[in-house]
Parts: C-alpha cells; structure tokens; sequence
C-alpha cells in the first residue's frame, strides 16, 4: 500500500496584496473680532452682514460673514456663516467647520454651543455660503459688545489611493 498523504494536494497559498485609501487635509483657523455690537446692530438692519478678512485653506479663500440683526429668518438672532470666496482651488470643495462664539477670554462664550456643519461649498453658486441662521441670541451678545466669531476648518481634498 502506498503512502496516503502523497494523494492529498495542498491547496494553492492566495496571492495577497494590499492597498491604501488616504484622503488628504488643509486646515486653518480664523478669528473675527467683533467689537461694539451695539453700534453695528442700530446701524445695520436684518439681512445686512460685515465680513472677515480673507484667509485661505485647501487652495481657496474663505471670510466669514456675521449678521448682527440676523439674516431675516430667525428673528431674536444673530446669524453666522462661512463663505467660499474663491481662489485657484476647484469649484466644489467638501469642507468640516466649526463655528463658535468666544468671550473676551478666548473661551466659548455663556451659554452658546459651537456648531460644526460638514457640507459641500460649491464657488460662485448658491452653495457658497454656509453657517448658522440662529448662531446666538442677540440679547447675549448686548452684554458682551466685544466678542470673537471663530471658524476651525478643514478642507477635504480628494481621496488618494496607493497600492502597498
């Protein structure tokens, strides 16, 4: 009788590869100080808004936009928003922000609440602004008079994919 495991075929290893997806990043910061609300918003009116300078992350321009009397759509409420100036980049561009209200200490203001949105600006269109229509009550913000919008973005670039 022969030898049995000399019958039995080992099945063949699978070839075994390997590959990466990376999606790559730009972030910046920008504060924009607001100093005596009380004047701006007597002087201003719903739907009207004063803008940041411009600062730059992920290849394109950006400001941020701050409605003192609110946008029109929240009465009671001042309005806060990032806005896709242009730039170099490409025209649609997928971004995570954060908006917060800071006191005269650098630190969250009160009783407000840091917004993060995650959306898709698309420059020049209608998507190139997005933020918070009810950003802080404005009877808040009367007692502090100097405060500082902060936006923290990160710019999504596209994804990256590299065999390993």
């Amino acid at each position: 009788m022969g030898n049995i495991s000399s019958c039995l075929v080992k099945p063949p290893v699978p070839a075994e590869t390997s590959s990466r997806c990376a999606t790559p990043t730009a972030t910046a910061a920008h504060n924009f100080i607001v100093e005596n609300y009380s004047l701006l918003l007597d002087g201003m009116g719903v739907g009207k808004f004063v803008s940041s300078t411009k600062f730059s992350a992920g290849g394109n321009n950006w400001n941020i936009r701050f409605y003192p009397d609110g946008d029109g759509r929240e009465p009671g409420y001042a309005s806060a928003f990032l806005h896709l100036v242009g730039g170099p980049g490409p025209t649609h561009v997928k971004a995570k922000f954060t908006l917060s209200l800071l006191g005269k200490d650098g630190k969250v203001y009160k009783d407000s609440k840091p917004v993060s949105i995650a959306p898709t600006f698309e420059r020049g269109g209608v998507n190139s602004t997005w933020g918070v229509i009810k950003f802080v009550e404005k009877s808040m913000l009367q007692e502090a008079d100097c405060f500082t919008v902060r936006c923290d973005l990160t710019v999504l670039k596209e994804a990256v994919v590299h065999k390993m």
